[in-house]
């Protein structure tokens, strides 16, 4: 399209230089002349008299040069057409995008309804809102579902198996990658996502990587491999693997409370009244109860509340070193002490 431009560029001059010539005009004149001529706009208010610029006019312009224009837009509107078509199909390098978040990998089982849930979170999370995001997958040859697209989703149609895919969503140049296991349940994920690990670094990235892991033995291994956060799949709830990427460390709190390995959640029964969250706090910790996370009341459980909130309820959750009970009459009694204190001084 380039070298078409070019020629129709050299006829117009041609055409121009010949109106000099041989009609006497100026260069203005017959730039005019020659640009309404070839656009067909052709006011009349200027035109060739003489039989040589006559025959300059219809070999320069009306046999080539207007052909030639009607090739460049017809070339032109066939680029634009194809270059929305690959947008949509992922065939597209978006060679400006930068400091972007890339989600490589989609899973195996009902990934929109899971990516559309995954990129709503990280589009609520403000540290993510604005970023750019794009998808590295197979998953969507026609182009992506409308509830993903609606988030200012891009993709590319590639595997990341291959360093050029890689290449193609420039991950040397984005601020965060998440690498999805493609199978959930399937410990041979851990090898391909140590694969993709293993390119990323070849190519280079100061991103900060979050990966999938199944197999608890293969943790040290992804994060020797350059990953930052490592995370078990928890399909049911990408907020999960949203948070743990906006702060790193998260996750491990996270999965945690999910074993009895380090930290247990226990719920208390007990009632008390008019308690501040601060005190209640301080019961706790002073008895090595662990820390207070909610109380729970006749409208339900409410978390991390106010320090100064004045609560009354019937339970307290609390989260446990492994292996710690808490004694119900032990709280009763300190509780009992609060409250007298408070009629005390009221």
């Amino acid at each position: 399209m380039a070298r078409l431009f070019f020629l129709l560029i050299a006829l117009i001059l041609t055409h121009s230089v010949a109106m000099v010539y041989f009609e006497n005009l100026s260069w203005a004149d017959a730039l005019w002349l020659s640009v309404t001529t070839v656009t067909t706009v052709g006011y009349g208010d200027i035109s060739a008299t003489s039989w040589q610029g006559r025959l300059s006019t219809t070999l320069c312009l009306y046999i080539l040069a207007i052909s030639l224009l009607a090739q460049l837009a017809a070339e032109f509107f066939e680029y634009r057409l194809k270059k929305r078509d690959d947008k949509l199909r992922g065939n597209w390098i978006w060679s400006d995008m930068n400091k972007h978040l890339l989600i490589i990998n989609t899973p195996a089982e009902n990934s929109d309804a899971y990516l559309e849930r995954l990129i709503g979170q990280m589009r609520a999370t403000p540290k993510f809102a604005q970023l750019p995001l794009q998808i590295l997958t197979r998953n969507y040859p026609k182009g992506l579902p409308r509830e993903l697209s609606a988030h200012s989703v891009v993709h590319y149609n590639g595997g990341p198996e291959h360093a050029k895919s890689l290449a193609a969503v420039n991950v040397n140049q984005a601020a965060f990658i998440v690498i999805l296991a493609r199978d959930g349940s399937d410990p041979l994920s851990d090898s391909l996502t140590f694969d993709i690990l293993s390119r990323i670094q070849d190519i280079g990235s100061s991103a900060t990587i979050l990966v999938e892991c199944i197999a608890d033995e293969n943790r040290q291994r992804l994060q020797r491999a350059g990953a930052d956060v490592v995370i078990r799949p928890i399909r049911a709830y990408p907020e999960l693997l949203v948070r743990a990427l906006a702060t790193p460390g998260t996750e491990v709190v996270l999965e945690n409370l999910f074993t009895h390995d380090e930290s247990n959640l226990q719920r208390v029964d007990l009632d008390f009244s008019h308690i501040l969250w601060k005190d209640i706090i301080t019961v706790f910790m002073d008895n090595d109860f662990g820390i207070p996370l909610a109380y729970i009341d006749a409208e339900g459980v409410h978390s991390n509340p106010a320090a100064l909130h004045s609560g009354s309820g019937s339970g307290i959750i609390s989260m446990t070193r492994a292996g710690c009970t808490i004694p119900a009459n032990t709280l009763r009694a300190a509780f009992a002490r609060l409250q007298t204190a408070a009629d005390a001084t009221s």
